[in-house]
């Protein structure tokens, strides 16, 4: 790994927070891996968010703040707490720029409230598809039942009619089951966005994260799924389609020293699947904005700087915090061996 990156990895002045306004989702799509447990992002965590930027407002030239969830959507207030706190420290240092983006299902995407994070610096978006409505429908279904294709279409659209700068990150997902379907999405995102660089499509094959329905997802293995997204590819190139292809990361952000996932009760997490497993819990944010930190387990999500390993730079999960089985669940407080038991455990 060239040295930049190991700078970059370790560096006082850069910081990578992930944030969870709330865990829980207006959605439940047949392949989540999550459990929803934390409504909403505790007010003594928001003022430790707050105090632990303020703190390092000042030595930072570089901060990257990631919505997650659940659906942060659903906790729009935090994000305009959170943001525009990050704007004010922005205001009182200008050296320090700052980078927002957000995972969302879209659903509740208005133009008016598009328009209100990109106020905020929130520029970056990454929005999911499941292939045409006839499929989508199937996997991205609300928690009450019913489709939510249409909706979430009409609201990507609509951001095509903001004259404002940011990008969207349009998260095409292919299994077994909807991959002959997908050249016909493909055609539609073409003729919708084909012509606007401020949108991308990123062909990603669908895997299996630990979710109570993996046992059933019609998941490829990585060599056909491989062979397929390529070919689904090559058609989005014949389109003149902006896309990116699925492709491991030379450096996953769990690796970094100065990368955090913050949990909505405060829990500090390395990574954003296997959030219950004990070795992703890495520590916890005081309401005054300091860090506890278990330093063994840090040591270990970053240990791919150390070893060089290309697998455990790529991720670090894989031999650590391996997603549990479906069928067992991890008893609390006790500390897991680096694989979880097996299911009859």
């Amino acid at each position: 790994m060239e040295r930049i990156d190991l700078l970059r990895c370790l560096a006082n002045n850069m910081l990578h927070l992930i944030l969870m306004p709330t865990e829980a989702c207006n959605f439940r799509c047949t392949y989540c891996y999550e459990d929803f447990r934390y409504a909403r992002m505790e007010p003594a965590v928001r003022r430790g968010v707050k105090a632990f930027l303020a703190r390092r407002a000042a030595d930072l030239n570089w901060l990257e703040v990631s919505w997650f969830g659940g659906e942060p959507l659903l906790a729009m207030d935090v994000i305009e707490d959170i943001s525009s706190h990050v704007l004010e420290l922005q205001r009182q240092f200008p050296l320090l720029h700052y980078t927002g983006e957000i995972t969302t299902n879209a659903y509740s995407l208005s133009t008016s409230r598009f328009e209100r994070l990109l106020d905020l610096g929130v520029s970056r978006y990454q929005i999911s598809f499941d292939g045409p409505q006839e499929w989508h429908d199937r996997k991205r279904v609300l928690a009450g039942g019913g489709g939510t294709f249409d909706r979430i279409w009409k609201n990507v659209l609509a951001m095509r009619a903001v004259p404002r700068e940011f990008h969207v990150l349009v998260r095409l997902h292919v299994d077994q089951e909807n991959h002959e379907a997908l050249p016909a999405f493909i055609r539609q995102y073409a003729e919708a966005f084909g012509q606007d660089e401020r949108f991308e499509l990123f062909i990603r094959r669908l895997v299996c994260l630990g979710g109570p329905n993996d046992a059933t997802l019609p998941v490829f293995d990585e060599e056909t799924g491989d062979a397929v997204v390529h070919s689904l590819s090559r058609y989005a190139k014949e389109l003149g389609v902006r896309h990116v292809l699925e492709q491991h990361p030379q450096l996953c952000y769990a690796t970094r020293g100065n990368s955090y996932l913050v949990r909505a009760n405060g829990r500090l997490n390395k990574c954003t699947v296997a959030l219950e497993h004990p070795n992703n819990q890495v520590g916890r944010l005081r309401e005054d904005g300091l860090l506890d930190l278990d330093s063994t387990k840090m040591h270990q999500w970053m240990r791919g700087l150390w070893t060089g390993s290309r697998d455990e730079l790529e991720c670090p999960m894989k031999g650590y915090a391996d997603p549990a089985p479906t069928t067992w669940v991890a008893p609390p407080n006790v500390r897991l061996a680096l694989a979880p038991p097996p299911a009859s455990a």
